[in-house]
């Protein structure tokens, strides 16, 4: 950042900006007065972490073995390598931080600040750093992930429920089922009027008569 920043070439906005004779300057001090206090308090912590780690971590790590049962151990340098006051660093945490310091820094230097390798055409040139490339510039295929699983898939859900549940067994099966059912139904009852006296007193007749052998029977 720093390379692409200081050291790199201007953006398109800034070219534009400038060709319309816009002067760029500095931050006011409305804006890195902040900046400047957060920078102040990020070294401060992390030089006060220097000697805080090993209690921290003891802190958290008591924390974790009685509230969830974890428990962990904790690697410390010699107390012969570093001062008192840098006897609780982990060796494993510091060696991988000053270690991926090292390689940014370097590489930073190399492809923005140097200018020794053009990092299109290196990352181009390569399947396997163009794959890391894509990956970091996805940011992991996060919100990829994220709008597959909760929009993508509930709208593919919901049409499949409406395509194959709703308009199929709900309007075709359900709703045209009980349609015909009520239809033919109607038809029963409107055979059985007939308009006939003689018709309606053969049936009153017959009923009482079935009441009548139930009730003996």
């Amino acid at each position: 950042m720093i390379g692409m920043v200081f050291f790199g070439k201007k953006s398109r906005h800034v070219q534009k900006m400038e060709e319309g004779g816009h002067h760029i300057h500095d931050a006011s001090l409305s804006m890195w007065v902040p900046y400047g206090i957060l920078a102040v308090l990020t070294i401060g912590i992390g030089i006060i972490g220097l000697s805080a780690e090993e209690g921290i971590h003891h802190l958290f790590e008591e924390y974790l073995e009685h509230s969830f049962g974890i428990h962990s151990e904790y690697v410390t340098l010699e107390e012969s390598i570093l001062p008192e006051f840098l006897q609780g660093l982990n060796p494993i945490a510091l060696g991988a931080s000053l270690s991926a310091f090292a390689i940014g820094t370097g590489l930073g230097y190399i492809f923005y600040i140097g200018r020794w390798v053009d990092p299109v055409r290196f990352v181009n040139s390569n399947l396997f750093f163009y794959a890391i490339h894509k990956v970091i510039l996805n940011r992991w295929y996060l919100n990829a992930i994220i709008y597959w699983c909760f929009v993508v898939a509930p709208l593919w859900l919901s049409r499949g429920v409406f395509r194959y549940f709703e308009r199929t067994a709900i309007d075709y099966g359900m709703n045209d089922g009980f349609q015909k059912a009520v239809g033919w139904s109607a038809r029963v009852v409107q055979g059985t009027q007939t308009g006939v006296a003689q018709s309606y007193l053969f049936v009153f007749g017959a009923g009482l008569l079935f009441v009548v052998l139930i009730l003996l029977i």
